[in-house]
C-alpha cells in the first residue's frame, strides 16, 4: 500500500511540475497574439482650439483619438500660457516674437502633457514622434536664450496597450 501511495504522490508531483513548466515557458508570438488583444490611441494634432478671449493668454490643445469600433473618441489636452508671465520668466520683451515663442511653448506643453497622460494610463508608445522642441538655456551673462526646434508639422504619435 505504501508503494502505491508513493507512486501516486510521485505522479502528482510530476504532473504539477509539467503544468508549471508549460505555463512558465515563454509563448511564441503567434500564441501570444491569439490571447492578447490591444487597444490603440493616437495624438493626431495640436491646434489653437478657439480665439483667445483674453489677449494676454495663448491657448492650445493636443487631440487624443482613442480608436474604437464606432470611430474615434476624441479628448483635448489644453494648455494656457500667460504672455506677461512667460516674457518675465524668459526675460523677453513683450513683442510679436515673444508671443510666437509663447504659442510654441503652449503647443509643446499640450503635446507633452498628452504623451504623459497616455503613459501614466499604461499606454505604450509604438512610434517615435519626429519633433524637436525649443531649447531654453541661460547663457554665461544670465540671459535666457532660445534655440528654436524644427517647426515641421508634427506627425501622429501612436500608442497601444493591452485591452482592459
Amino acid at each position: 500500500m505504501s508503494k502505491r501511495l508513493i507512486l501516486v504522490a510521485v505522479a502528482m508531483v510530476a504532473a504539477a511540475a509539467g503544468l508549471i513548466g508549460y505555463f512558465a515557458t515563454p509563448r511564441s508570438e503567434a500564441q501570444r497574439s491569439s490571447s492578447v488583444r490591444f487597444e490603440y490611441a493616437v495624438i493626431n494634432g495640436n491646434y489653437l482650439p478657439y480665439p483667445a478671449d483674453n489677449p494676454s493668454v495663448v491657448s492650445t490643445a493636443a487631440n487624443i483619438c482613442y480608436m474604437q469600433i464606432a470611430g474615434c473618441q476624441n479628448e483635448e489636452v489644453r494648455v494656457e500660457v500667460n504672455l506677461s508671465k512667460f516674457a518675465q520668466d524668459e526675460r523677453l520683451e513683450n513683442s510679436a516674437g515673444s508671443r510666437r515663442l509663447a504659442q510654441e511653448r503652449a503647443v509643446q506643453s499640450s503635446f507633452s502633457r498628452a504623451i504623459a497622460k497616455l503613459g501614466s494610463e499604461g499606454w505604450e508608445l509604438i512610434n517615435a514622434p519626429e519633433i524637436e522642441f525649443d531649447l531654453y538655456y541661460t547663457n554665461p551673462q544670465g540671459i535666457q536664450t532660445v534655440k528654436e526646434g524644427a517647426k515641421t508639422e508634427r506627425r501622429h504619435v501612436w500608442f497601444k496597450r493591452e485591452r482592459q
